[in-house]
């Protein structure tokens, strides 16, 4: 059972980020300390305002998580903030395809589905 510490930091990272993963639930149970600090440096490199903004970050986080053959559902969970950042369905598409060379059709397949299945625009 979480305490309510957890409950809370998992409520915040869930605003902050727009999402929670299975790690984030398990790490607040586990060692709250750590999942704390992990978010401060999550803040710094990502979903803090620095000079690139969210949709762009979001954008980068999709491609690579393709790339490195995230869960599909862990890329739709970006490509769902980077449509509430102002993404266009199109412009996450063309980054996917922007780095098909180098991430290879496996990983572009990837991306896709998580693409289709986030905006609804998979082949009937």
């Amino acid at each position: 059972m979480a305490t309510d510490d957890a409950r809370d930091f998992l409520q915040r990272t869930q605003q902050d980020r727009g999402y929670t993963l299975e790690m984030h639930r398990i790490m607040a149970a586990a060692d709250l300390e750590w999942a704390k600090k992990y978010n401060e440096f999550i803040e710094a490199t990502y979903t803090g305002q620095r000079l690139l903004d969210r949709k762009t970050k979001e954008l980068l986080q999709i491609v690579v998580e393709a790339a490195l053959r995230a869960d599909v559902e862990q890329i739709q969970a970006h490509v769902r903030v980077a449509l509430q950042e102002g993404a266009s369905p199109r412009e996450i598409l063309e980054a996917l395809q922007a780095v098909i060379a180098p991430m290879g059709a496996l990983a572009f397949r990837r991306g896709v589905q998580a693409w289709a299945a986030e905006t609804g625009l998979d082949a009937a």
